[in-house]
């Protein structure tokens, strides 16, 4: 490699993880969108809508379930051979299975065959998606120089509201459509425009060199023999269980605020799908002046710092949050989740570097990848069953929903504050000066 490619791989790394995150979260969420307002009429037939919903939302919840499979398959595969091969092989994963969802027919075609294929495909998805975030993470922080590594390697997190807001404008784009039209084929094109991004992901990564500081401690004998997720279940499981916690917020946070709210709002409050689907898209653009805003202040003040913050002041707003939504004014509602947004989104943007930094290199694959994915598995993808459960049980009222908030960032303040770090890097610029002083 020369060394003009050599300078150019850190930007390279940073954009190649952005665009396929981005296009892997599309296909996310254009299925979180699907199961909230689609799925529970095509491919589950039952006579009371709420229970229809709520198989939805199950199928939801099953890629999440899966997501720590494809922590410990890539994560492993990762650590051992590569982050770019394992990176490649989840891209085409996930884009596969998403066109394939575009064509299922539906229960009215081929009975509940339909729901075991879409559950299937959503299997395949989350193991895609277990796989993906770590390892695109850490090529982007790995070939970060110091300077900027808590900006570059927090270049996959704007994956997610890009993809989020490209998933609500191609939703929002056939959500218009007469509703037997939308049935029928509006909804699957969303899903087979995947096709098309992920060659785009695969030319654009495929240029991306390995990991230099993974290569030099693959060389190192002591690690050659080292099984990453027994290593991690033995000595790290304090690291693992406060990882997962830290991830808590800005993962079931978003699906609170996203897929629960969605569904909360047009099936209990009356709001229209496309009014709620706007909405979503403009959660994407609070995220863009978030991430790099709270990147700003890590840099400057520390990563932990930040994480303590935000998810204090998510803890604290969610029973106005809660209360302002409850009243179905249009304006309260976009007042109130774009005000969260503020809070998760900063904290996501920072949680990646910061997690990165509590696991070694040559097991940080599996340990990140590992933190998040059983975060999604046991939380996030119930987020929206549990919220449609509460409001089934105890009507439309704002403390049991606030409440299932308040557990959610209360787990990643505490987290915030306990997960350690295992390099000695300094946290803030500050902090670097007094150190050349």
């Amino acid at each position: 490699m020369s060394r003009i490619d050599a300078k150019r791989q850190p930007v390279r790394a940073a954009i190649g993880a952005f665009v396929g995150t981005m296009i892997e979260w599309y296909d996310f969420y254009i299925y979180g969108t699907a199961a909230a307002l689609v799925f529970g009429d095509v491919f589950f037939a039952s006579q009371d809508p709420i229970m229809g919903i709520l198989a939805s939302l199950g199928t939801f919840a099953i890629g999440f379930v899966a997501r720590p499979v494809g922590a410990l398959l890539f994560g492993h595969f990762g650590d051992k051979v590569g982050r770019k091969k394992s990176l490649i092989i989840t891209l085409l994963l996930m884009g596969a299975a998403t066109v394939l969802i575009g064509l299922l027919p539906g229960y009215q075609s081929i009975g509940v065959s339909a729901a075991v294929l879409l559950v299937a495909l959503r299997l395949v998805q989350g193991v895609a998606v277990g796989g993906e975030w770590g390892g695109a993470v850490l090529i982007a922080a790995e070939h970060a120089p110091p300077r900027w590594r808590t900006f570059l390697a927090s270049a996959p997190q704007y994956g997610s509201p890009i993809g989020l807001i490209l998933a609500t404008l191609a939703f929002r784009t056939v959500s218009d459509l007469p509703q037997e039209d939308f049935l029928s084929w509006g909804w699957r094109v969303p899903f087979l425009l995947s096709g098309i991004l992920i060659i785009l992901a695969f030319i654009i990564r495929a240029g991306i060199n390995e990991s230099p500081e993974l290569e030099e401690r693959l060389k190192e004998q002591s690690v050659q023999n080292v099984i990453p997720a027994k290593e991690i279940f033995l000595t790290r499981k304090t690291s693992l269980a406060l990882g997962m916690g830290l991830c808590l917020l800005g993962v079931a946070g978003f699906y609170f605020i996203t897929t629960l709210m969605m569904t909360f709002t047009t099936t209990s409050l009356g709001i229209s799908r496309s009014d709620m689907l706007e909405l979503v898209s403009w959660v994407g653009v609070i995220e863009l002046i978030a991430f790099p805003a709270g990147s700003y202040i890590a840099t400057r003040f520390g990563e932990r710092f930040l994480l303590v913050i935000t998810s204090g002041a998510a803890l604290l707003f969610a029973v106005p949050m809660m209360m302002l939504i409850i009243t179905g004014d249009l304006t309260n509602i976009y007042i109130a989740i774009l005000t969260a947004t503020l809070f998760l989104a900063a904290h996501y943007a920072v949680m990646a570097p910061f997690l990165t930094r509590a696991f070694p290199v040559h097991l940080r694959y599996t340990g990140i990848s590992l933190s998040s994915s059983l975060s999604g598995a046991i939380f996030s993808g119930l987020t929206p069953v549990i919220g449609v459960w509460l409001v089934h049980e105890f009507g439309v009222q704002w403390a049991p929903l606030a409440s299932l908030f308040i557990f959610i960032a209360g787990v990643s303040f505490l987290c915030s504050i306990f997960l350690p770090v295992e390099d000695k890097e300094s946290e803030s610029f500050a902090a670097r000066a007094a150190e050349r002083a």
